[in-house]
């Protein structure tokens, strides 16, 4: 099962993600781009890493489709920077708030940050805060 052991409140993440590290200068690396903003500015995902991130997005999505491991979520983590576990259909994906329009009613912009795609947020039940477990991936 994905909740804690002694059905205690899930330590919730605050603050930004790590940078997965790169590999050492004139070794191979197998990438894929998810997002090119400038030839300067770009985001890659390592190739290896595509069982662990589809392994991310399969524990996300059990968790937190299990709705006794929601929490409330409060003005304090909806600010611009903020990482969230957002849901995108019917999968759970980590998303940065890059843009809050609105409060009340809800209109945010995110940043899918291990897809590098944006997505506009306007349902509360599509935004949960991000549990410390899923910083990392598995």
């Amino acid at each position: 099962l994905l909740s804690s052991p002694d059905n205690s409140a899930p330590t919730l993440h605050s603050g930004p993600l790590q940078s997965c590290p790169l590999p050492p200068l004139s070794s191979l690396y197998d990438l894929t781009v998810v997002q090119a903003t400038s030839p300067d500015q770009f985001q890659i995902v390592s190739y290896s890493q595509k069982v662990a991130y589809a392994a991310l997005i399969s524990q996300m999505t059990g968790y937190y489709d299990d709705l006794s491991n929601h929490t409330p979520v409060t003005d304090d983590h909806l600010r611009v920077g903020s990482i969230l576990a957002f849901r995108d259909s019917s999968s759970w994906h980590r998303a940065k708030i890059v843009r809050v329009v609105n409060l009340h009613p809800l209109a945010v912009a995110l940043k899918l940050v291990d897809q590098g795609c944006f997505k506009a947020c306007t349902s509360p039940g599509d935004i949960q805060p991000l549990a410390e477990r899923f910083v990392q991936l598995p």
